[in-house]
C-alpha cells in the first residue's frame, strides 16, 4: 500500500447506511432549490449513489464519468485523469449534479467539475456521500463529514477491499499460516476492524472473502490455515 502506512483505520459500511446518506444529499439538493437536468455519477464509486439520487429527485437522465485515481485499496495513482470521455453533448446546456461516494483529497471530483464545465454545461454542482477533512475541494452537498481519516469499505466493493486488506495484513505480519480468528485479530490490530463492527455491517462474510481469495490465487488454504501465494 504505497501511500499509506501498514496500519490505518478502516470503516465498514452497509447498504442501509449508504442509502440514508443518499437521502441526505438529495434533501440538501431539494432544500437548495437546485433542479438538475442530469446526474453525472463518477465511476465506480458514485454509481449506486447516482441511481438512488435520481430516484429521490425524480430524474431519468443519468450518465457516468470514469475517473482514474485509486488503483487498489489505499493505493493512489497520482493526479486523477478522465479514462472514458462522456458522450458528445451529454451535458451541453444542462444543469448538472456530479456525485461521488467520497472525497479524500478532492482531486477526482474537482477534475470532474472542470471536465463537465468545459463541455458547456449550464450550472454544475457537486456532491459526495462522505467528505474527509483531508479534501482540498468542498462539494456543495455532503451527506456526512468525517473528521478523522479512515478508509471506507463500501458494500459495492466489500470483497475487493477486504481481499486487499487481508492480503496486506498477512504480508505485514509475516507469521502464516492463519486461521479465521487470527485473520480477524490482524484486521483489528492493523485497521481497527473489530469483529462486532464487521458482523453488524457485513454479517457472515469473512468466509466468503477467504474463499474468493483462494479462487483468485491470492491465498492457499492448508490444514493449518491460510497462506499468501508466493509470486
Amino acid at each position: 500500500m504505497s501511500d499509506l502506512p501498514e496500519e490505518f483505520d478502516c470503516t465498514i459500511t452497509n447498504w442501509e447506511y449508504i442509502y440514508d446518506l443518499c437521502r441526505e444529499v438529495s434533501n440538501q439538493v431539494k432544500a437548495d432549490n437546485f433542479d438538475p437536468d442530469v446526474v453525472v455519477a463518477l465511476a465506480r464509486g458514485g454509481w449506486f449513489a447516482g441511481r438512488v439520487i435520481c430516484d429521490f429527485l425524480g430524474l431519468n437522465d443519468l450518465t457516468s464519468l470514469k475517473m482514474e485515481h485509486y488503483v487498489g485499496t489505499g493505493e493512489k495513482s497520482g493526479e486523477p485523469t478522465v479514462r472514458y470521455p462522456m458522450p458528445e453533448g451529454s451535458v451541453e446546456g444542462k444543469d448538472v449534479l456530479i456525485i461521488d461516494d467520497i472525497a479524500d483529497t478532492g482531486g477526482s471530483i474537482r477534475r470532474a467539475h472542470e471536465y463537465v464545465t468545459d463541455r458547456d454545461a449550464d450550472t454544475v454542482r457537486t456532491a459526495t456521500l462522505q467528505l474527509l477533512q483531508t479534501s482540498e475541494f468542498e462539494p456543495e452537498f455532503v451527506g456526512e463529514r468525517l473528521e478523522d481519516w479512515t478508509w471506507v469499505v463500501y458494500p459495492w466493493n466489500f470483497i475487493e477491499d477486504m481481499v486487499d486488506l487481508i492480503a496486506g495484513v498477512m504480508e505485514a505480519d509475516g507469521d502464516a499460516p492463519y486461521d479465521r480468528e487470527e485473520i480477524r485479530e490482524l484486521l483489528a490490530a492493523y485497521h481497527g476492524v473489530e469483529r462486532i463492527e464487521m458482523e453488524i455491517a457485513q454479517p457472515g462474510r469473512l468466509g466468503e472473502v477467504l474463499d474468493e481469495m483462494v479462487r483468485r490465487d491470492v491465498v492457499v488454504e492448508t490444514d493449518e490455515g491460510y497462506r499468501l501465494v508466493e509470486n
